[in-house]
């Protein structure tokens, strides 16, 4: 039996014990680590959102020289993350449950940006955009996004699984789950992941940022709706848009 989160088991140790279930999770911070090498793209100055514990930094070859994490402290991860990287003075992890929060001053540009399993649990688009339009004030470079895959053959695969194994299955009525199986998110109530679909987010995106290339893991040979996650690779635009 897969540990669940009704069983009292934290974050990391639901996500990313040892077993199938772990290897698909840690799948977006190996493909984090494949876009950076593939692009060579700098590390220098890095800025997270949704950064829970810090561990995309396990899988960031050359250390950042600033790095900062802002996460809304779900499941006391901003506390594991102080406490794991407290030797670390140029490693800043703050708060932030709203756009605002991020208190980022004029002179703060960054040279990547990373976003994992984040902007999925963001129910209102607005929101998404205020957090996307934020981030690419303060970016020139690139920005690694990645979601989960929740609609079609690989939404019902993943929701039977949890369902049966682990117990952690989001809600659905049966109408939801038949229309999410579908493909039809637009007749699922958005909360969480529920109702999500990974190409309206890509067209969000697109508006703040170029989109170079959008990717699907763990199995990477597949077509991106046959995989569990979906990987977006942006940059940003030649006219920043607070400039």
């Amino acid at each position: 039996m897969m540990k669940n989160q009704k069983e009292g088991f934290g974050y990391n140790e639901r996500l990313f014990s040892r077993g199938f279930r772990g290897w698909i999770h840690t799948a977006r911070f190996r493909w984090v680590r494949q876009k950076l090498s593939q692009n060579e793209l700098s590390t220098n100055h890095v800025l997270e959102l949704g950064c829970f514990d810090g561990k995309v930094l396990e899988y960031i070859e050359d250390s950042p020289a600033l790095y900062m994490g802002f996460d809304a402290n779900w499941e006391n991860g901003l506390d594991i993350a102080k406490q794991k990287y407290r030797d670390k003075q140029n490693y800043i992890f703050r708060m932030a449950q709203t756009q605002d929060d991020m208190d980022l001053g004029a002179d703060d540009v960054f040279d990547l940006a990373i976003s994992m399993e984040t902007l999925e649990h963001i129910d209102d688009e607005k929101t998404v955009c205020d957090y996307l339009e934020k981030i690419s004030c303060h970016l020139d470079g690139y920005f690694l996004i990645t979601v989960p895959t929740e609609k079609g053959i690989v939404f019902t695969l993943k929701y039977l699984l949890n369902k049966i194994v682990s117990r952690d299955a989001e809600r659905y009525t049966f109408k939801e789950f038949i229309n999410a199986s579908l493909g039809r998110t637009k007749r699922v109530m958005r909360l969480q992941h529920n109702g999500f679909d990974y190409e309206n987010l890509v067209g969000v995106v697109g508006r703040y940022f170029d989109i170079v290339e959008i990717s699907g893991h763990p199995f990477s040979f597949l077509p991106v709706p046959l995989c569990f996650g979906v990987g977006i690779v942006a940059r940003s635009k030649k006219q920043n848009p607070c400039s």
